[in-house]
C-alpha cells in the first residue's frame, strides 16, 4: 500500500493538471454619469457595459467555484485513503479532516457566489426590453450590485490615509506622532505605482472570452471521429410590445444557441423557449427543410435549412412551448460567422415567418473559435 506522502504527491499532481485559471483583476466598473439628460440609446450602452463586466464576474466566480470543486474532490479523496490506510495516525487523520472540511466551506461559498453574479446577470439582461424611463430608475441599483459583486471578486486591502477636514484648529488639536524611541530610522513605505490608463485593456471596452464550456464530447469508435456540442447560450430574448401586460413580466421568446461538431463538420442548434400555453396555434411548427435567414452586421444574408421537424413539447409546469431546431453549415458559411457579428435572425415557422434583433451578436464568434480554434 503507497504511503500517505505517495498519494499526496499524486493528489497534488492532479491538481495541477485539472485545476483551471483563475482570470486576472480587472477594474471596476467607472461612476455612472448623470442619468436625466441622458437617451434611450446612451441609457442602454451604460447597460450593456455593465452586463459585460457582470458576465466577466460570474466566468470569474464558475472558474473558481470549479477550482474549489477539484480541491474539495481531492481533500475528500485524500482523507477516504488514510482512513483505509491501516498505517495513518489520528494526528493526520485529523489535520485532513480539517483540510477536507475547509475546502467543503469553500467550495460552498464559491457557489453562492457565483449564483450571486448569475442573478446580476440576468437581472442587467433584461435591461433590453426597458423604456429609458425604467432603465434610469433601476440602473442605479444595478451599478451597486455590479460594484458590490466586482469588491468581493477582487477585495482591494485598505489603507489608512489622511482625512481632510478643511479645519485647521481640528488638525491643531490633533495628538503629535510619537517617534519610536530606539532612534532607529523607520522604514519609508514606497508609494503604490500608478499606471497609465490603457484602452486596450480595459474589459468594458474589450471583455475577455468567456471560458469554453463543452455539454457533450463523443468518439466514433470506428472512424475515430470527435463529436462535440458546446452548452446553450442565450442569443436573444424578445416580447411583443402589445403582450407585456398579458405576460407580466415574463419574456415572451428566448433563443439559446449553440455550435456542435463532428469532425470538420459544424451544425448550429437552437432552442426556443416560447412562454405561451398557445404558442402551437401562434406559431406552429418548426418543418423539416423550413428556413433560417441569418443577417450579419455587414449587411449580408445566409440562409439557413432545418434538418429536424419539430412540433413543440409543452412544459404544463411552467407554461412553455420548447422548439428545438438544427441547422447544417457549409464550410463557407462557418468562415462566416467566424468573422462577422450578427445582426437579426429570421425564423420561418409554419404559421409565417417572425424577424428577431440579435443580442450576443458574437456568440457564434466566439463558440466556432471554442471548437475549430485558429483551423
Amino acid at each position: 500500500m503507497r504511503s500517505n506522502n505517495s498519494i499526496s504527491r499524486l493528489l497534488l499532481l492532479f491538481l495541477c493538471i485539472f485545476q483551471l485559471k483563475i482570470g486576472a483583476q480587472i477594474t471596476p466598473p467607472p461612476s455612472l454619469p448623470p442619468l436625466d439628460s441622458l437617451d434611450q440609446i446612451a441609457l442602454q450602452s451604460l447597460a450593456s457595459q455593465l452586463f459585460n463586466h457582470a458576465q466577466v464576474l460570474e466566468n470569474e466566480w464558475l472558474v473558481r467555484e470549479r477550482n474549489a470543486e477539484f480541491e474539495h474532490a481531492l481533500a475528500s479523496s485524500a482523507l477516504d485513503l488514510a482512513k483505509q490506510d491501516s498505517s495513518s495516525t489520528k494526528m493526520q487523520l485529523d489535520s485532513l479532516t480539517k483540510k477536507s472540511k475547509a475546502a467543503r466551506d469553500l467550495f460552498k461559498k464559491t457557489a453562492q457566489s457565483r449564483e450571486k453574479s448569475g442573478k446580476i446577470v440576468q437581472f442587467l439582461n433584461g435591461f433590453t426590453e426597458m423604456d429609458s424611463v425604467t432603465i434610469r430608475k433601476n440602473l442605479p441599483k444595478a451599478w451597486k450590485q455590479t460594484r458590490q459583486m466586482h469588491d468581493d471578486t477582487f477585495p482591494i486591502a485598505s489603507t489608512a490615509a489622511p482625512v481632510e477636514t478643511g479645519n485647521e484648529s481640528l488638525n491643531a488639536a490633533s495628538p503629535p506622532e510619537k517617534k519610536p524611541k530606539s532612534g532607529k530610522k523607520e522604514r519609508e513605505i514606497p508609494a503604490p505605482a500608478i499606471r497609465k490608463y490603457d484602452p486596450a485593456n480595459d474589459v468594458m471596452i474589450n471583455p475577455p472570452a468567456p471560458p469554453c464550456l463543452i455539454a457533450a464530447s463523443s468518439r466514433d469508435e470506428f472512424s475515430g471521429e470527435v463529436s462535440r456540442e458546446l452548452t446553450r447560450v442565450e442569443l436573444f430574448r424578445y416580447t411583443n410590445p402589445a403582450l407585456k401586460n398579458y405576460l407580466q413580466g415574463k419574456t415572451h421568446v428566448i433563443c439559446e444557441a449553440a455550435l456542435a461538431s463532428a469532425g470538420s463538420r459544424a451544425t448550429l442548434l437552437l432552442t426556443f423557449t416560447i412562454n405561451d400555453p398557445n404558442a402551437r396555434k401562434a406559431f406552429g411548427r418548426l418543418d423539416k427543410n423550413s428556413i433560417a435567414q441569418v443577417k450579419f452586421m455587414d449587411g449580408a444574408t445566409i440562409t439557413l435549412q432545418n434538418a429536424v421537424a419539430d412540433d413543440g413539447f409543452y412544459q404544463p409546469e411552467s407554461g412553455a412551448t420548447i422548439y428545438r431546431a438544427q441547422y447544417a453549415l457549409l464550410p463557407e458559411t462557418l468562415r462566416k460567422m467566424r468573422r462577422s457579428e450578427l445582426d437579426k435572425l429570421r425564423i420561418a415557422w409554419s404559421n409565417g415567418y417572425e424577424d428577431y434583433d440579435v443580442q450576443y451578436v458574437d456568440l457564434l464568434m466566439r463558440q466556432a473559435e471554442c471548437l475549430f480554434g485558429g483551423k
